[in-house]
C-alpha cells in the first residue's frame, strides 16, 4: 500500500472555539476527518477535553480565504479619515485649559 492517492487522505478542518457567549470564536487548531460531523467530534475530543466552551466551529481548510502579505494595496484607505483617529485629540487638555481661562464668570457679567 505504498500508493498514495488524494482519495486516501481526509480533508483538513480548521477548528474555532467560543469559550463563553461574550467571547469571539478563536482558532485553536486543525483536525483531519472524513466529514464535518466527525470533524466536530474529533475537535471536541482534541481541544475541549479539559476546557469548557459554549460553541465550536469546523471549517474546511479549502474554504478559508485570505489575503497575502504582498497585497498592501488591499488595505489602503481611499479617503483621508484621520479625523476618526484618536491622535487628533492629543492637545485637548491644553485647549480645555485655555478655554476655561477665557470663560467669563457671573461676577463679570453682572453690573
Amino acid at each position: 500500500m505504498s500508493d498514495t492517492n488524494s482519495e486516501e487522505h481526509y480533508p483538513v478542518y480548521e477548528v474555532f472555539v467560543q469559550k463563553s457567549q461574550l467571547d469571539s470564536h478563536v482558532h485553536v487548531g486543525s483536525v483531519l476527518a472524513p466529514n464535518p460531523t466527525l470533524a466536530l467530534q474529533v475537535a471536541r475530543e482534541n481541544f475541549l477535553r479539559r476546557d469548557k466552551a459554549v460553541n465550536i466551529w469546523v471549517v474546511p481548510q479549502t474554504e478559508v480565504h485570505g489575503t497575502s502579505y504582498d497585497e498592501e494595496h488591499f488595505f489602503a484607505r481611499e479617503f483621508d479619515r484621520s479625523y476618526r483617529e484618536v491622535g487628533g485629540y492629543a492637545d485637548n487638555a491644553r485647549r480645555w485649559k485655555a478655554f476655561k481661562q477665557k470663560m467669563m464668570t457671573i461676577d463679570e457679567l453682572s453690573p
